[in-house]
């Protein structure tokens, strides 16, 4: 199959997979409705009791039919709801009453900023430390990087943030841990540039050494085996024999081979920043997505979960397509099928 042939084809399939999200989206939340009792009126009042004219108001300008509504209203709702989700028009969230685009918005760029730059330190930190203990497997160093890793990836990233807001935070008052992304006087538009961005500095590494912490061990692991296993390839004991530099064949004949199977696992990453980091962001109260999401869901707020679902679901989906075509880039050996 040719390029442009396996695009065709894998753009459907995610046009596919898209709407069916859509679908399960629609019905994930809304079965609630037939099978718990759940009324979105009773969500978007808090629980208040009011007037039956009241409610009917509240119920109309949320657009859900009751639960003893006809199938053709069902059905129409149904069309109406996909109609919106293929647009972007996510409604007005229960609770808060604004735009749910808006509520997203404000958030997306404090995730990105958080997510976005620990995911970058993380990989470049797991691949650097995945090559040294590759270069130097069966020393005390490649034990020592295999050790620490594996510690670290095990530890809960809510532990290590707590045990950092306690000793840099409570203790040593490094690092302001109020939560938010800047202090009040910066956020009241007080402060000057330089000081506003060292301020969103002061608040955001704490959090971003927590994701490090945790999620370089999986990089690194991963980059010393693939690298382990190119270095018994036939093609490098060639190199050597020919007297080249260590670091030549190292770096130059081993090391893009081996990088090649993160490239999906490093795509994925990115396209998970969207959906924030719950845990990290709800232990230091930073305001984003992961915390958004969180909330949404404990608050019954379908109109923002679903929307970020969505949102989720085809960062994933466009991510792994951008991934498969970069493996033809990088490996001409790979064949569309």
């Amino acid at each position: 199959m040719t390029l442009r042939g396996y695009i065709v084809r894998r753009s459907i399939n995610s046009v596919i997979l898209i709407f069916a999200v859509i679908v399960f989206n629609f019905f994930l939340f809304r079965l609630q409705i037939f099978i718990l009792g759940v009324d979105p009126v009773d969500i978007a009042l808090g629980g208040a009791f009011f007037e039956n004219d009241i409610r009917e108001q509240i119920r109309e300008s949320l657009g859900i039919p009751t639960k003893d509504a006809n199938f053709e209203v069902w059905y129409n709702y149904f069309l109406d709801y996909v109609a919106r989700m293929i647009t972007l028009d996510f409604g007005e969230s229960f609770l808060q009453r604004l735009n749910v685009y808006d509520l997203i918005a404000q958030r997306l760029p404090n995730t990105v900023i958080l997510l976005g730059t620990s995911s970058i330190l993380t990989i470049i930190i797991g691949i650097i430390l995945g090559t040294t203990a590759a270069a130097k497997r069966g020393t005390r160093y490649d034990m020592s990087f295999i050790t620490i890793s594996l510690a670290a990836y095990a530890l809960p990233v809510f532990w290590i943030g707590m045990l950092l807001i306690m000793i840099f935070g409570s203790y040593l008052n490094w690092f302001d841990v109020a939560g938010g992304t800047h202090s009040v006087k910066c956020q009241q538009g007080l402060c000057d540039p330089v000081t506003d961005f060292l301020d969103l500095l002061n608040h955001m590494t704490l959090p971003v050494v927590a994701l490090i912490l945790n999620g370089f061990g999986s990089y690194l692991l991963l980059m010393r085996n693939n690298l382990v296993d190119v270095l018994t390839e036939d093609y490098i004991v060639t190199a050597r024999a020919k007297g080249l530099p260590e670091s030549t064949v190292l770096y130059k004949h081993a090391f893009r081979n081996a990088v090649l199977p993160m490239v999906t696992i490093i795509a994925l990453t990115f396209a998970f920043i969207i959906s924030g980091a719950v845990l990290t962001e709800t232990v230091f109260s930073w305001p984003g997505l992961g915390k958004l999401i969180l909330d949404s869901l404990l608050l019954q707020d379908w109109p923002v979960a679903e929307a970020v679902f969505l949102l989720i679901a085809i960062t994933v989906i466009v991510a792994n397509f951008i991934a498969d075509l970069l493996y033809g880039v990088l490996d001409p050996r790979v064949k569309y099928t």
